[in-house]
């Protein structure tokens, strides 16, 4: 397959998704939305009840908090167990910097939230964990730089001058000569490439996927579309020729479900920025089998595609996005939302309610018959209190009588509200809500109502650990192992770690730590008091290193009930206890041998610390010997350094004397010259 023959694939594969999402899920996902905002439905009429109820949002809203406060009840979302015992060291490591990638290098809480927000709202929460590498542009100016500060500046290849002043001047060395100093002030721009594990939550709207695809893993095609800038494309690496050719695009600001999300004033717009570089092109992150190398085995192809033209193309190993979705349907990407199961029972309460409003309003203010000629109809009409009617005849006008419906309406509402928390889940008795439900009924008739309504909540919650959760979490790790080429030094649990991925093995088996348990909080509390005191007793009869419980697991059940009683961090009131102090602790103790051979003990220990008393002096007395022996050397070297400045200085002065008499030599020479040439001859 050629590069055109790709080309003209992915755009088949985005054409088929798009008719595939847009034939019925973009419907039914605008139609959740508009619920949920309560937003008209196109059937009211002027001057009756116009009001929209709320059970939709009732449900989201409902069921997000009770999902967040299992996912969120401990700082570890996800925990990876080793294969083997080799593994457990790292394991845990990972655990801890998997974790920390997630909940503070992105916002971990954040995507849960919207995640599951999306999921319980539009069918399914979508997820993109990827590895992201940017080029930072930061400017610099630096003053008064010598040639060789210069040079070394500008050695690694990241930096390029932007403007450049160069001085020079002149200056005397050592031995008088002159010569010529640079200094340089400069501007310069530095390229930055900075990686990060990124985690983003996508709309709905913005993924794409093949009609044929069960689930992501195994699905034939899909896609991330969206509007990036052509500043931000540059900036990921592709060619600035390139991008700037591309055409500027923007129908995905006015798919169905974004416009369903904004007020009227609020929806996007079309118009483009005048900055070349801040304008907006669709742009499709597509992963795709296709046997690129003709070698009759189809491959995973990541390649990004823009305005008709392929941007980037190779191999990967790795799908980026990850799904939940709480009522999934088998063999069938798309399920269903809680949205889809209690829409209908909002327009149901909708159009009984308004029944009920507009028979209020009528009962408020009834209509009348009046008999024409015979009343004032201005009169009539003023609904002035204390206001006169005239009439020509006392029976002119004729009261109508209005049929009040809340005695069929109430039952009718009631029952609504029944099958909406069969339905979700979501109830007055699961929150508490009823105190009418409180009288007359046992606790335990409500502790299993109770029971059957957390049962569907349970059962979204373990959907989402098993499927999106999980997967996201060994994308993550993943990531690490790959990209991650060099040790990491973060700060966790108040104290500095050094972390090196590449000891680690990407294939760890992973546990969702999910708060899903037994029975309400309370119920939970109450069974780990239980299996406490039970482990204290068996520790406190037995010892440490008995055989049913070892001090790591008595800690770990601590931690468990102070998870359960709403608190994040356990570190913070009991200490972790060390696999290795674990062991040591389960190993039972040694027995009572006979005398002899504890005497024979006693001697060898004796033995074994005056040897070490031993070495230690002799390692001590080496100490001093090499000290001594570096004492001395630094004081000949002294000796000898001093000896030579006292030498250089006797030559010197040498020279110096030697220099001053051969000058005084030639000046008594050529004083005596001077006087044989002006004697005055004799004459005569």
């Amino acid at each position: 397959m050629n590069k055109n023959q790709l080309k003209n694939a992915i755009r088949n594969e985005i054409d088929n998704a798009l008719g595939y999402i847009e034939s019925d899920t973009t419907s039914e996902r605008r139609a959740a939305l508009k619920a949920y905002l309560r937003e008209p439905y196109g059937n009211e009429q002027e001057g009756r009840s116009q009001i929209v109820t709320g059970e939709v949002a009732e449900a989201v809203d409902g069921a997000l908090p009770q999902l967040m406060r299992v996912f969120t009840a401990s700082d570890d979302v996800v925990r990876f167990e080793a294969k083997n015992p080799v593994g457990e060291q790292y394991a845990a490591q990972a655990t801890e910097y998997i974790n920390h990638i997630f909940h503070v290098e992105n916002d971990g809480f954040q995507i849960l939230h919207n995640m599951f927000k999306d999921a319980l709202l539009q069918k399914t929460g979508i997820v993109k964990a990827y590895y992201e590498t940017k080029i930072d542009v930061v400017k610099e100016e630096y003053q008064n730089l010598t040639d060789d500060e210069l040079t070394m500046l500008m050695a690694d290849g990241s930096r390029e001058i932007v403007e450049q002043d160069t001085q020079e001047s002149m200056q005397m060395d050592q031995m008088g000569n002159e010569m010529v100093i640079r200094s340089h002030s400069v501007r310069i721009r530095k390229k930055n490439s900075v990686g990060k594990i990124c985690v983003e939550n996508l709309p709905p709207e913005e993924f794409l996927i093949s009609k044929k695809a069960r689930d992501i893993e195994t699905s034939p095609f899909c896609a991330h579309r969206r509007l990036m800038t052509r500043s931000d494309l540059v900036a990921l690496g592709f060619d600035a020729e390139v991008v700037a050719g591309l055409p500027a695009y923007d129908s995905l600001a006015y798919t169905p479900e974004r416009v369903a999300r904004y007020d009227q004033g609020e929806q996007p717009t079309d118009m483009d920025s005048d900055d070349l570089a801040m304008q907006e092109i669709e742009v499709y992150e597509c992963y795709l089998r296709a046997d690129v190398d003709e070698s009759g085995i189809a491959q995973l192809i990541r390649a990004v595609y823009a305005g008709e033209e392929l941007l980037d193309i190779g191999e990967t190993d790795y799908i980026p996005f990850h799904s939940v979705c709480p009522f999934p349907i088998p063999h069938k990407f798309y399920g269903q939302s809680l949205a889809d199961r209690c829409s209908d029972i909002q327009e149901q309460k909708t159009a009984i309610t308004r029944s009920m409003l507009d028979g209020l309003y009528l009962s408020i203010s009834p209509r009348v018959g009046a008999v024409e000629g015979q009343v004032n109809l201005d009169d009539l009409l003023n609904v002035q209190a204390g206001g006169i009617v005239r009439m020509k005849s006392p029976n002119a006008i004729v009261p109508m009588s209005v049929q009040n419906v809340g005695a069929q309406a109430f039952p009718m509402l009631e029952y609504l509200d029944q099958v909406h928390g069969k339905r979700t889940g979501i109830s007055d008795a699961m929150q508490g809500l009823s105190p009418d439900l409180l009288q007359n009924v046992t606790a335990a008739a409500i502790a299993a109502s109770k029971s059957a309504a957390s049962g569907k909540i349970e059962l979204i919650a373990r959907i989402f650990a098993e499927t999106g959760v999980k997967s996201l979490m060994k994308g993550i790790l993943q990531l690490v192992c790959k990209f991650q080429d060099k040790p990491k030094t973060i700060r966790m649990r108040g104290k500095y770690v050094q972390m090196d991925p590449r000891q680690w093995d990407h294939q760890y088996d992973v546990t969702i730590n999910v708060g899903l348990g037994t029975g309400d909080q309370q119920q939970q509390m109450a069974m780990l008091q239980m299996i406490m005191a039970k482990q204290e007793e068996i520790i406190k009869m037995y010892g440490p290193s008995n055989p049913l419980v070892s001090v790591g697991q008595y800690r770990e059940t601590l931690g468990k009930f102070i998870e359960a009683a709403g608190f994040k961090d356990t570190r913070a009131f009991f200490r972790e206890v060390p696999p290795e102090v674990d062991q040591a602790l389960s190993q039972p103790s040694p027995q009572k041998s006979d005398p002899a051979i504890q005497a024979a003990i006693a001697q060898a220990q004796a033995q074994i610390e005056i040897n070490k008393k031993k070495a230690e002096a002799e390692i001590q007395l080496k100490r001093e010997k090499a000290m001594a022996d570096i004492q001395l050397a630094r004081e000949e070297a002294a000796a000898a350094n001093l000896r030579a400045r006292e030498e250089a200085a006797a030559e010197m002065e040498l020279k110096k004397q030697e220099f001053v008499a051969e000058a005084q030599l030639k000046a008594s020479k050529l004083a005596a010259g001077t006087t044989t040439n002006t004697e005055i001859p004799n004459v005569g």
